[in-house]
């Protein structure tokens, strides 16, 4: 499942809410960059949704087919 668009989504509403918490406070300078660190850690804490966790370890693949590493069937 991709999970872009909400991550996406998430960042944008992060972004958006840290500008409107800088405007009520009244802080209108520092607004884009509240913003901005509001986005950037939604950003750092999402960085990990939608990645495959499972059996572990580091698959390979070549042409759509997983390689295979066992050398002793190359003889």
């Amino acid at each position: 499942m991709n999970v872009a668009y909400p991550r996406l989504l998430l960042v944008c509403a992060a972004f958006a809410l840290g500008e409107t918490l800088a405007w009520m406070a009244g802080a209108l300078d520092m607004a884009m960059l509240v913003g901005l660190a509001f986005g950037a850690g939604a950003y750092i804490l999402t960085q990990d949704i939608g990645r495959g966790g499972g059996s572990g370890g580091q698959r390979r693949y070549w042409r759509g087919r997983r390689i295979d590493d066992d050398k002793r069937r190359w003889n």
